[in-house]
C-alpha cells in the first residue's frame, strides 16, 4: 500500500465512522476537516492506523520504503 492509498483508506474510515462533521452550520467530511483543522492529530492519528495496519500483515510502501 502507498502513503497515498493509506491516506486514502485512513480518511474512508473516519469519514464512515464519524459521518459528517458539522462546523458553523455547514457539513464537511470528517477526514477533510480534520485535517485543516488539526493536522497534527490527523498524522497521529494516520500513524496509529498504519501500525494497526502493519499488526494485522499489511505491507506499507511509504516514500520507496516498504515496512
Amino acid at each position: 500500500m502507498t502513503e497515498y492509498e493509506l491516506e486514502q483508506q485512513y480518511d474512508d474510515m473516519l469519514n464512515y465512522v464519524y459521518g459528517l462533521s458539522k462546523i458553523g452550520g455547514y457539513e464537511y467530511d470528517t477526514a477533510q476537516a480534520l485535517r485543516q483543522v488539526d493536522p497534527i492529530a490527523y498524522r497521529v492519528g494516520l500513524h496509529d492506523y498504519a501500525d494497526i495496519l502493519m499488526k494485522e500483515d499489511y505491507t506499507l510502501v511509504i516514500e520507496g520504503y516498504t515496512s
